[in-house]
């Protein structure tokens, strides 16, 4: 049977609850609120059912906040690979997408090829072809863009040949295939 655990703290039950009301972060007051229910004699068990955590996840929660105060209840940093286009930059990058391509620029579209080179050359961010999709899907850009069109396309033709198909029997408006 695991020993009892206790919280070291002079806050009570009641101030536990005004700090949880304020703290924006749903975790974190999640961890409050189990911490509340431990101060207010209830078991780690049953702390933890009743906020929805595991028993282990809620004793380390109280040791943290015991050896931290509310500041350990709170997620660390994480290790991982550093971002290489600064946060700073995002938006002048995404201006550069949605002005599109630049004189300089090898085509008139854009294609992630291209957007790679560009982050490599003008932001000094050299990505993978899928972290390059990744940054741009982030960014709220769709990797979906229409077909496009010849310059010297001639609208009121095409719009001529759609209705022609329709009355040869086409319900979409399509030629029928062979």
């Amino acid at each position: 049977m695991p020993r009892p655990l206790t919280v070291k703290t002079t806050l009570n039950p009641n101030d536990l609850a005004k700090i949880a009301k304020r703290e924006p972060n749903p975790r974190v007051r999640q961890r409050l609120l189990a911490i509340r229910l431990v101060v207010m004699a209830n078991t780690v068990p049953q702390a933890a059912k009743a906020v929805g955590l595991k028993e282990r996840q809620t004793r380390n929660w109280i040791h943290r906040f015991n050896a931290e105060g509310e500041n350990g209840l709170r997620d660390r940093p994480r290790p991982g690979q550093p971002v290489k286009l600064a946060r700073q930059k995002e938006s002048v990058f995404r201006e550069r997408i949605v002005k599109g391509a630049s004189p300089k620029d090898p085509t008139r579209n854009l294609r992630v090829k291209d957007i790679q080179r560009i982050l490599r050359e003008e932001f000094d961010a050299d990505y993978c072809l899928g972290g390059t999709y990744f940054l741009l899907h982030r960014l709220g850009f769709s990797s979906l863009v229409p077909r496009p069109r010849h310059p010297q396309a001639d609208q009121q033709t095409q719009d001529q040949l759609k209705k022609n198909a329709k009355r040869m029997g086409s319900k979409d408006g399509k030629a029928a295939s062979r």
